[in-house]
């Protein structure tokens, strides 16, 4: 059974976790970014048909997102982009000491398919899948952890946050080492 619990902008969460996978195990974090690349299209697409039909009204967040995706050639850079600017905010957050981030490429955007070396530490270890979704026209975004046991199979709850790289960085990290409440 999957649980949902939502780390959102309560402060008071930040100490939580989803039942610590191995307490002896570095916690492995991948990043996946055929999720995160692809949601940035998807973001984008949906503003600019929004702005085109002309149904509703877009704020103002919303025609700075227009402006933003169509700033670029290709929209699924904006997905890359939060996730270099994440990895740098978990690169110096202590938090994240002792936590093993690498980045599950997008088969195409990356070129080269999915990664057999990622692939095959997927099968042996436990793990978090962190997934990015791009909010145009905003610094904040949201995200969502899936823990896995060897062998990519789904286990625990999910948990999901949102905010800017700085806070979303010390909350996936309090999440992903176990530092924080067990959920059951």
């Amino acid at each position: 059974m999957i649980k949902h619990a939502s780390l959102g902008s309560i402060v008071a969460v930040l100490g939580c976790s989803i039942g610590a996978p191995d307490a002896k195990a570095e916690p492995l974090l991948f990043i996946v970014s055929y999720h995160n690349v692809d949601y940035a299209k998807t973001a984008c697409d949906y503003l600019s048909s929004m702005q085109k039909s002309g149904f509703g009204r877009l704020d103002e967040e919303s025609i700075a997102g227009v402006t933003e995706c169509k700033s670029v050639r290709d929209t699924r850079d904006f997905g890359r982009q939060l996730e270099n600017s994440l990895i740098d905010a978990l690169a110096v957050e202590p938090l994240c000491g002792g936590v093993t981030v690498i980045r599950d490429p997008h088969p195409e955007y990356d070129g080269g398919g999915f990664s057999k070396e990622n692939f095959a530490i997927k099968q042996s270890k436990p793990h978090w899948d962190l997934h990015l979704d791009y909010r145009p026209g905003t610094k904040a975004f949201g995200w969502t952890l899936f823990f896995n046991k060897p062998g990519m199979k789904p286990d625990g709850a999910i948990v999901n946050g949102e905010g800017i790289a700085s806070k979303a960085a010390s909350q996936i990290c309090t999440v992903a080492s176990g530092r924080g409440a067990t959920i059951r």
